[in-house]
């Protein structure tokens, strides 16, 4: 390899690695899962201009904040889904609207997560919640994944709120990004949370970190040390390590759940 070329590898290297760790996701992550072949249980149901992904019945509504892989990314209604067999109504907003996702190398990510902040997203949230109670919902809960942990710690600060799951969770890095103090954040919030880190995620959100010096026994922290952040909606499950942790997560999340809200 010439200088020149090496040099042309480095800087291309480089590249990638800066657009990784300023995006939301740490730089081993997982990447875009191919589940086309999975038949959704719900239907999509609109509010304005905002498609909700519907499935289930009954007065306690979990709303599911996606990853930045959208809408229909990887095991994503998979999951929405499986909650919904545990007697809950599940609603999963589709936030960027159409369909559109964006992945971690993108160099447009960290403009597409500065677009959207809670006080753009809050109108939307006030639709979700609406929708969800003349459906018959009266108690809430919120689950996101990697960006959508976000929208878990906003979501949690509402009184009808009772829980907040927050799956290889990135609000760490999205709150920098968007200026915002996670420290305060963390106060607002009222209702019990349960954080479920991969062994790559923010140090805020294992046990020690930040997470749990405010919120205290609020939060529930558990790692999965053999994961990388995306696990639970996007590691392949062919991998024995990786089927296991998706499984246990997805005991923890219905557990968590059934005994909060």
């Amino acid at each position: 390899m010439t200088k020149l070329s090496y040099w042309c590898y480095f800087t291309i290297i480089l590249k990638v690695y800066v657009l990784l760790t300023m995006s939301c996701c740490p730089v081993r992550s997982h990447t875009f899962l191919e589940n086309s072949e999975y038949k959704c249980k719900g239907k999509i149901e609109q509010v304005d201009d905002l498609d909700l992904y519907v499935v289930g019945d009954g007065e306690k509504c979990v709303i599911w904040n996606y990853d930045i892989f959208g809408f229909d990314g990887g095991r994503t209604r998979q999951c929405v889904d499986l909650l919904a067999t545990q007697g809950f109504s599940v609603i999963l907003p589709d936030y960027y609207r159409n369909g559109f996702f964006i992945t971690p190398g993108d160099p447009g990510l960290m403009e597409h997560i500065k677009n959207f902040p809670y006080s753009k997203m809050e109108p939307d949230v006030n639709r979700i919640i609406q929708f969800a109670r003349k459906r018959g919902a009266t108690i809430f809960g919120s689950i996101g994944t990697c960006w959508g942990s976000y929208l878990v710690v906003k979501m949690s600060a509402l009184p009808d709120f009772k829980a907040g799951i927050s799956m290889h969770p990135s609000h760490p890095k999205m709150m920098t990004l968007l200026e915002e103090n996670e420290e305060e954040a963390y106060k607002e919030i009222h209702c019990k949370q349960l954080f479920l880190s991969a062994g790559n995620d923010h140090e805020n959100v294992f046990p020690g970190g930040l997470g749990e010096k405010v919120l205290g026994d609020k939060l529930r922290v558990e790692v999965f040390p053999d994961m990388v952040h995306g696990w639970v909606t996007r590691a392949d499950i062919s991998d024995e390590k990786n089927n296991r942790d998706v499984s246990k997560a997805v005991e923890l999340f219905i557990e968590f759940f059934k005994e909060n809200m």
